[in-house]
């Protein structure tokens, strides 16, 4: 025979919850106090008196009922205008179905919510319907204890730029020449030459970065690659008798490596770092790398060794990080660092 599945504790709590509130009101307006609950509840089954005293106080907190003082003992009755507990006690837990769907929807929740501090607004439209299909189904279960929305927040701690504004339909278009690989007639405004231009595109990939989308591409009869950010497309018409041109050994994720690396090789990174950013960069929170090695330095300090590519995300990292780290090594990165740092002290010395 099965072992039965352990009834969930949100639900278990809902029920004694409701169990409280059904001897509360059975008792109208002479009320019932702590003790005496506790003893109808221990009929049913092993439970604290600090438990009781907790619900009860969460209870009150809820607005659910109100304590009278004038007694030697407080005595608890239901509040003006609270809901009866029959309403309450009537919410059926959840079975393992429900619950399965519940941590579903949630985590679609949870991920286009944190999505949408990493990706463009609009290349996350097309999954707007599961978004809110999800979100209903949390709703639905809003009546049970625990409330699933609201128990999850997403960020970042890198400050978001407002979003570009970009053409929904120009993104429609580009990322249906993507997949069915035709080339693109595009009317771009470039920026250098503060005029519109037209040209003929190979679509290679699209480049999500920050509050930006690219089109990676090349302009026919052109080997160079560009990334071109869709903001600035006015308008594009699809050529889908032409089939796109791709560069000898082109590889989108390769080139994204390389759009932001500053040196072709791993560097042997040697930083100074104060106790606070240590414990953030431990191997048990987020390591900076993997493997890394820590050891004190003395005075609160420690030095951080790791292999790590060279990337112009690694040199804001350090930058954000201000006086809390001190790059020791390589040589060319302090220095780049240390040219940094003169320049800005330099916008803020006294005049």
């Amino acid at each position: 025979m099965p072992a039965k599945t352990p009834r969930p504790n949100a639900a278990v709590t809902l029920e004694r919850r409701n169990r409280l509130l059904a001897e509360i009101a059975s008792t109208g307006k002479a009320g019932i106090d702590t003790a005496s609950l506790h003893e109808q509840l221990l009929r049913e089954g092993t439970i604290s008196l600090r438990t009781v005293q907790r619900d009860l106080e969460l209870l009150a907190a809820d607005g659910a009922i109100a304590s009278d003082h004038n007694h030697a003992q407080p005595r608890w009755r239901l509040a003006k205008g609270a809901r009866l507990p029959a309403a309450r006690a009537q919410a059926k837990p959840l079975d393992s179905h429900e619950l399965k769907s519940a941590r579903v929807a949630l985590s679609i929740v949870t991920l286009y919510e944190q999505a949408s501090h990493l990706l463009h607004r609009a290349a996350l439209d097309d999954l707007r319907e599961q978004y809110l299909r999800s979100r209903e189904v949390l709703d639905k279960f809003q009546r049970h204890e625990g409330r699933w929305l609201g128990k999850v927040v997403s960020g970042s701690q890198q400050l978001q730029l407002r979003q570009a504004p970009i053409d929904e339909t120009v993104l429609r278009d580009i990322q249906l020449a993507l997949l069915e690989g035709y080339q693109l007639e595009a009317l771009y405004y470039s920026r250098r030459s503060a005029a519109e231009q037209r040209m003929v595109l190979n679509p290679l990939g699209l480049s999500y970065r920050d509050s930006s989308i690219y089109l990676i591409c090349t302009k026919v009869d052109e080997v160079k690659v560009r990334a071109l950010p869709l903001q600035r497309f006015r308008s594009v018409t699809p050529k889908r008798s032409r089939s796109i041109q791709s560069p000898p050994g082109f590889d989108l994720q390769t080139h994204a490596r390389q759009e932001t690396l500053l040196a072709a090789e791993p560097i042997q990174l040697k930083l100074r770092i104060n106790a606070a950013l240590r414990e953030r960069l431990d191997s048990t929170e987020t390591p900076l790398a993997e493997p890394q090695h820590l050891s004190p330095l003395g005075d609160g300090w420690w030095l951080l060794e790791c292999e790590i590519a060279h990337t112009r995300e690694l040199q804001w990292w350090i930058l954000a990080h201000g006086a809390t780290v001190e790059v020791l090594e390589p040589p060319a990165l302090r220095q780049a660092i240390a040219q940094c740092a003169r320049e800005m002290a330099g916008f803020y010395a006294a005049p």
